[in-house]
């Protein structure tokens, strides 16, 4: 799925990765596809990927006719199912197409991003050399929020061989920067994170109120 590329136009392509292969326990399950201000969560980080990425795919061991509608590329996690967000992310990179290196993860239970987050994580990534780079905001790493060029798919696949299966400790292997995306007044909170209904509860509401003060 092409992006707008306005601000990528000058980087290396980037692919996106919809990590949606969660069971969502509690959520109740069916995770990716629990409505927030009318459509999907997962519309809303397929939404927020497009607008950044040159090729987007989704994670999920589901299969393709789940996501049927998206018609998108879905990629199962690698070595096998069951090892968690690496396992999706290591899936990904194994699935990179010709001519993209970098890969960027966007969790469906994290719908809101900064508009310029994969930019500033390429950005960080490439100018200090790193294989990777993860976002953080208000003093709180977000792991999963992350780039990971396709040479770190043998540090990730050692370490899911040696049954550790965290994301930060892949992160830290791969010596990747941290990128902290600043705290803007009127915006919303980027990256929070949608756990139980509460939690989507919340963010409609806040999303709702939001959108309201724009149309003032």
């Amino acid at each position: 799925m092409s992006a707008n590329a306005n601000s990528l136009s000058d980087h290396p392509k980037v692919a996106g990765l919809i990590l949606a292969g969660g069971e969502g326990r509690r959520m109740g399950g069916n995770k990716p596809f629990r409505e927030l201000a009318g459509k999907p969560l997962i519309a809303h980080a397929i939404s927020a990927a497009s607008a950044q990425c040159n090729h987007l795919m989704i994670s999920s061991n589901e299969g393709g006719a789940f996501f049927a509608e998206f018609n998108l590329p879905v990629v199962p996690d690698s070595p096998q199912p069951g090892l968690g967000p690496l396992g999706g992310i290591l899936g990904g990179l194994l699935s990179l197409p010709d001519g993209v290196d970098w890969l960027v993860s966007f969790p469906v239970d994290c719908p809101i991003v900064p508009d310029d987050m994969v930019v500033q994580l390429l950005k960080a990534a490439t100018e200090g050399g790193k294989k990777a780079a993860f976002a953080s905001h208000a003093g709180r790493d977000h792991y999963l929020s992350a780039i990971w060029h396709r040479a770190g798919a043998g540090i990730i696949g050692n370490q899911l061989r040696d049954e550790d299966r965290r994301v930060g400790g892949a992160l830290r292997a791969m010596g990747a920067a941290n990128v902290a995306f600043p705290v803007r007044s009127g915006d919303m909170a980027p990256f929070v994170n949608v756990n139980a209904p509460e939690d989507l509860s919340a963010l409609d509401e806040m999303l709702s109120g939001y959108i309201d003060e724009k149309r003032l």
